[in-house]
């Protein structure tokens, strides 16, 4: 519901009456709050000059209940701030640019650049600084606002005082104001086709200027854009020494938030050009002040410039001793790149880091690197508790893969195919998998010798679901290797399944069923001994009955067919 003024004050604010100005000013004073609003914005409506330099003058911009007003000038009131701006005295014009900052008005900023354009025009200062200071709100309100109309339209008008101010830049040698490119580089989103044009022209009057901003100012905007430049083919050697040389933290830390791995390649070659890094001169001071992600980029970005090997490794080094865990591990990886006693010193201290990460990722170095020990060292990491440790470990091994173990098996002396199983066996995760695919095959001797590698590596408990069906095969051979097999299973599947075998038409497959199953019964009894013999009853307690050989094998394994 509007209120019941509404229509009066905006009589007052139209009317050719210059009696309402008087009326408007004495309204200005009232208790009420929206009769005070409504006849500020009615006097800034009216055309007349004196009713102007009240609004300039006396309204208190800082106030709240007032500041809604100036969000939207009217159009007569914006006709006297450019009238005072033009052709005002120097007094006026402060008082004008103070008010614009006040009050946020952005729309100004291309008539402050044009009139600072005219030498004559004074306080230069004022308007400057007036210019300077509406970009950098602007500026912020851009990295602030919430998506939504109001962001909107603070981006429209963010893009619309940016082409003035490329305009005004591009004509810098007219006003030699740094205020210009000071409150472009403000409102940048990045790397810009007018600074590289700058940069490139010798006799350009901004050059100066710009390359000074770039080496010096630490705002956000500036200092993306001048890391922008690494992602540009064409980067200006000028821009490239300047990164090579800024050592300060704001610039340190938003060019280290801004690497990304893998670095593409445009920024590989030009951190290839990079001899000389001023950030390294004080690495001990430097690296405790960085968070995991700064020091981890930090490695990356040093290990792919064109400082000297013997310098990069000593910042992966001392990242890899002192740094928080995710930088470590960046720098473990580094680590595989460099050679030599040093580096080999550092990979051995790594594998006593307690991040399990860090081991991991040293581990694959140690052979290639030809430490003494490596192998058992790994070797002995397949028992590692930690997951990412264990899987570096079967990494490292990987030749020692079933596949390949299959293919040399009948070359290897009996002892060295022992070993050489039990490996394979720890580091290969599929060789149950493929083993049992082997004892599926519908050759025969590959048939035979998976039956022959199951007994070799202990693996029969684990494939005897495989292992039984054989006892049917067509082939006598490869039932009889089946049942000499499954003399190392306890479950009441392959019990029973040698029984059956006893009625084999082959008199060797008969034999050995028989076999297999005395071994069987010997093995049960020894363990059933070996467990009394251990068993040592208090007095008071009654004397336990062993189980018989046929209660300890009645549980199957999870892989056992059904009966």
């Amino acid at each position: 519901m509007h209120p019941p003024w509404e229509k009066t004050f905006d009589w007052l604010g139209t009317t050719g009456n210059r009696a309402a100005v008087e009326l408007l000013l004495r309204a200005l004073k009232s208790e009420t709050l929206g009769i005070r609003r409504a006849a500020l914005l009615a006097l800034m409506r009216r055309p007349e000059k004196d009713a102007h330099l009240v609004v300039l003058q006396e309204i208190d911009r800082t106030d709240d209940g007032w500041r809604d007003c100036f969000k939207t000038l009217p159009s007569a009131f914006q006709e006297f701030l450019r009238d005072q701006l033009v052709h005002g005295d120097p007094n006026r014009r402060r008082e004008v640019c103070q008010f614009l900052v006040d009050t946020d008005q952005f729309d100004f900023v291309p008539l402050l650049a044009h009139l600072l354009e005219n030498r004559k025009v004074e306080p230069r200062d004022a308007l400057a600084s007036t210019l300077h200071a509406l970009c950098r709100k602007l500026g912020t309100l851009v990295e602030t606002s919430p998506a939504g109309n109001e962001a909107t339209h603070i981006m429209r008008t963010a893009e619309q005082v940016r082409r003035a101010l490329n305009i005004a830049a591009d004509r810098y040698a007219k006003h030699e104001a740094p205020e210009i490119l000071e409150s472009l580089l403000l409102l940048s989103t990045g790397y810009s086709r007018l600074f590289l044009e700058i940069i490139r022209q010798p006799g350009h009057a901004a050059r100066g200027v710009l390359l000074h901003l770039l080496t010096t100012d630490t705002s956000s905007a500036t200092l993306k854009v001048l890391c922008d430049f690494l992602n540009q083919p064409d980067a200006p050697q000028e821009v490239l020494r300047i990164i090579s040389r800024r050592a300060d933290l704001p610039f340190l830390r938003h060019w280290l938030h801004t690497v990304s791995r893998p670095l593409p390649a445009t920024v590989r070659r030009h951190l290839k050009s990079l001899r000389s890094l001023k950030l390294l001169e004080n690495l001990e001071g430097l690296l405790p002040i960085l968070d995991e992600t700064e020091q981890s980029a930090l490695v990356e970005i040093v290990v792919h410039s064109g400082v000297s090997r013997q310098e990069a490794l000593r910042v992966v080094g001392k990242v890899l001793t002192e740094g928080l865990p995710g930088a470590r591990r960046a720098a473990a990886e580094a680590l595989a790149d460099f050679h030599g006693a040093e580096a080999n010193e550092l990979a051995l201290r790594a594998m006593s880091d307690p991040d399990p990460l860090v081991q991991a990722a040293i581990l694959p170095q140690l052979r290639q690197r030809g430490v003494v020990g490596a192998l058992p060292h790994i070797i002995r990491l397949l028992e590692s508790p930690h997951p990412a440790v264990r899987k570096a470990a079967r990494k490292c091994l990987r030749e020692f893969s079933f596949s390949r173990f299959l293919q040399v098996w009948d070359l290897l002396p009996a002892d060295i195919r022992q070993n050489t199983g039990m490996l394979v066996k720890r580091v290969d995760g599929r060789t149950s998998l493929l083993l049992r695919a082997e004892l599926l095959s519908p050759f025969r001797l590959r048939r035979l010798r998976a039956l022959s590698v199951a007994q070799e590596l202990n693996l029969v408990p684990r494939v005897e679901s495989a292992i039984i069906p054989l006892l049917k095969d067509e082939d006598h051979a490869v039932r009889a290797e089946a049942a000499a097999a499954l003399a190392q299973s306890d479950s009441v599947w392959s019990y029973q399944a040698l029984v059956d075998a006893l009625e084999d038409p082959n008199a060797v497959v008969r034999a050995i069923a028989q076999r297999s199953l005395e071994l069987r019964r010997q093995r049960q009894e020894s363990a059933e001994r070996s467990a009394k013999e251990t068993e040592k009853p208090s007095p008071s307690q009654p004397t336990a009955t062993a189980p018989s050989s046929m209660d300890a094998a009645r549980v199957a394994p999870e892989n056992a067919p059904s009966p």
